[in-house]
């Protein structure tokens, strides 16, 4: 697979796609009650987790069709890849799930490009502090 061309609108289109993301948990994190499960490793997950993931997922298909995405929830339920692929997005969808339990704003939407082992480019997304971090090499 060849690596997807880094420029500013690629960047400009992650940004959105982490905001959108964004706003889908900032929905739940607005709610009275967050319910809480423990995945295997007995870190706790929330339906703002597996949402945002839903977002990013089915945004990333259409962003950048044919790149193989390594995402943290769909790792922890079904097992993460043996060998990485040389080119791959690295998803966290709602990083710091604790302090987003805690309701302290400080948790952010995570996604990163990988090329042959390196990071490429990336966005991280603090969606209680309506800030975006854009990067690329």
């Amino acid at each position: 697979m060849t690596a997807p061309a880094l420029d500013a609108r690629l960047l400009a289109a992650l940004s959105e796609l982490c905001a959108e993301a964004g706003r889908v948990i900032l929905d739940i994190y607005d709610a009275e009650a967050i319910a809480v499960r423990e995945k295997g490793d007995r870190s706790p997950v929330t339906a703002a987790d597996e949402r945002a993931e839903e977002v990013l997922l089915a945004g990333l298909a259409r962003l950048l069709p044919g790149v193989a995405v390594v995402a943290e929830e769909a790792s922890s339920r079904d097992g993460a890849p043996a060998q990485a692929p040389s080119v791959f997005l690295l998803v966290d969808p709602l990083d710091g799930t604790r302090e987003f339990l805690a309701r302290n704003g400080e948790f952010t939407v995570n996604v990163g490009l990988v090329i042959d082992g390196a990071p490429a480019a990336g966005c991280v997304h603090a969606p209680a502090l309506g800030a975006t971090w854009l990067g690329a090499v």
